[in-house]
């Protein structure tokens, strides 16, 4: 028999006002485990209910009692992710009891649902978001990560490329990106529990340094004006267009082309243009080389 102690699984107070859409008074809840869901997390069926009190015409006292119900899932932490509202009752057992392979065991006494890990069992991390989804593919970018279980990480990972972190608390760590491939990758945190699960939440984008294949025209008037077709690659998250040191106006039209408006040259002379993105600055090559005449 396990000597650890039982949680009880509830919906925080501003979940289920927001369910109930009345907040004059506190939360009573029933919770009833009803399974096992994704990722070997508890589930159940909770019952939300407040009651408001109010005088009625003529002096009147009376209270009106609002009440839904939730499936909700929490964690091995027992800390809650999601409810979803349920149309009405749902039918439940109040002697349920289940064990997942691991050991832990979720089960409903007197009206509540609780949690109650097997000995020696470590819940794994969780990761609930990332602070930065994108960032250049050659590392550097400062993300904090969001979750809980977070304590005794022992990696990060950026897909399969390790990164250096901090543990800030059990529901922060900080980390800066490492250099790798260009795309999408999912940010895991390891723990002697396991690894984290892949979501959609901890998703960061590694984005490539632009480059520039060519100006049209690569020509124009020292007073500047003219539309400039810029093409090339990764250009899709352009920040910023430049003439040697002068920034020009520009509108992105896809991921290979710019249409930049040049900027004053003063005197002729050639300059070349630069583009700037998330991933970084293109670097100089024939090709981008506007001249002012």
């Amino acid at each position: 028999m396990s000597t650890n102690t039982p949680v009880s699984l509830a919906v925080p107070q501003g979940n289920a006002f927001a369910v109930l859409g009345h907040s004059c008074g506190g939360i009573q809840e029933q919770a009833y485990a009803t399974g096992w869901g994704p990722n070997s997390f508890p589930q159940g069926d909770v019952q939300l209910q407040t009651r408001c009190g109010g005088s009625g015409r003529g002096g009147g006292y009376h209270v009106t009692t609002y009440t839904a119900w939730v499936s909700a899932t929490w964690d091995l932490t027992a800390t809650f992710i999601s409810d979803t509202p349920l149309s009405g009752a749902p039918a439940f057992d109040p002697t349920y009891s289940s064990f997942d392979p691991n050991g832990n065991e979720i089960y409903n006494s007197s009206t509540r649902a609780y949690l109650l890990l097997a000995n020696g069992f470590v819940p794994p991390p969780r990761v609930t978001g990332i602070s930065v989804a994108t960032g250049p593919a050659t590392g550097g970018t400062n993300v904090t990560i969001s979750g809980d279980g977070l304590t005794n990480a022992s990696a990060v990972d950026f897909g399969s490329v390790g990164a250096t972190f901090t543990v800030v608390s059990d529901t922060s760590i900080t980390a800066v990106s490492p250099a790798a491939s260009a795309g999408t990758a999912d940010v895991t945190v390891k723990s002697a529990g396991g690894a984290s699960a892949a979501s959609s939440v901890d998703q960061f984008t590694f984005v490539a340094a632009p480059t520039i294949t060519g100006l049209s025209p690569n020509s124009g008037p020292v007073a500047g004006g003219n539309e400039v077709t810029i093409t090339g690659t990764n250009l899709s998250t352009t920040t910023g267009v430049m003439f040697g040191d002068a920034a020009a106006g520009f509108v992105v039209n896809s991921d290979t082309s710019i249409t930049a408006y040049a900027p004053n040259g003063e005197n002729p002379d050639t300059k070349s243009v630069h583009v700037k993105t998330i991933g970084g600055t293109s670097p100089s090559t024939p090709a981008d080389v506007y001249t002012y005449v």
